[in-house]
């Protein structure tokens, strides 16, 4: 039998009111959700544009135009809606910070962020910042098309 958070003696015992934290990056903007463990109720949200939004012209601070089908995000906007969407569901749940004892994020499709050994994301690296495949290419990039169409080819 799995413990109840209510339950005297469970593990859950001493956080009734734990909540839990969903932060969703999407296209546009990233969403928050808070949501109490015992029950899952939904207690409040927030939603957070992307300042740059989807990169498909050319690269934030500078004039490196981007070939057709391209389309980028900024790691920057990443953080600041994390740093803004889940203080602000937070708050629109009125939950104490204090009783959030898990974060869980996703991103639209597979993601994946061109970093240094050490975690840095190389679109913020002076070196490769105007570099186009330093930064993260969102699920709308289709600039690899042609290859991708002779890989399924093979297949068929």
């Amino acid at each position: 039998m799995t413990p109840q958070p209510d339950t005297p003696g469970s593990p859950l015992d001493h956080a009734p009111d734990a909540c839990t934290v969903g932060v969703d990056f999407g296209t546009l903007s990233a969403r928050a959700v808070v949501v109490r463990v015992r029950d899952g109720a939904e207690l409040g949200s927030a939603v957070h544009p992307y300042r740059n939004g989807v990169i498909d012209r050319k690269l934030p601070g500078s004039d490196t135009p981007l070939p057709p089908d391209w389309a980028l995000q900024d790691p920057r906007d990443w953080r600041e809606a994390l740093r803004t969407a889940v203080p602000d569901a937070l708050a629109a749940a009125g939950v104490d910070p204090a009783r959030v004892i898990a974060i869980g994020t996703d991103f639209t499709s597979c993601t994946v962020l061109p970093t240094t050994a050490d975690g840095v994301p190389l679109a913020e690296q002076p070196a490769w910042a105007d570099r186009p495949h330093a930064w993260p290419k969102l699920w709308k990039h289709h600039a690899a098309q042609d290859q991708a169409d002779r890989v399924n080819a093979l297949a068929h």
